[in-house]
């Protein structure tokens, strides 16, 4: 638990960059947070546009189990991506996603 605390406060200070609406930041933390717990490996976040940002691009490897749950999480995208891991023996697969505001 401490390490999603951790987790948690990390992801506000990189997400609160520029002028942003507390609204959407507090959406958008959580949403995070949501597929953090729920089994994506969070690789980088981006945060695309200055000085007001307009969108979050979330790069991570998913978990085998992280598509049962997944169809809860997925509404809250404007797109997302998956592709393999791996050159010669691809390892699992890689996600990203964006949250455009």
């Amino acid at each position: 638990m401490p390490d999603l605390r951790e987790f948690e406060t990390a992801l506000m200070k990189r997400l609160s960059v520029g002028e942003v609406d507390k609204a959407f930041l507090k959406t958008a933390s959580s949403t995070i947070m949501n597929l953090r717990k729920n089994g994506l490996i969070i690789d980088r976040i981006y945060v695309k546009g200055r000085p007001r940002p307009d969108r979050y691009i979330i790069n991570g490897i998913v978990d085998p189990e992280f598509w049962n749950k997944f169809k809860d999480l997925g509404g809250a995208f404007n797109r997302f991506e998956v592709f393999p891991y791996g050159i010669v023996n691809p390892e699992g697969f890689k996600f990203e996603a964006n949250v455009r505001m």
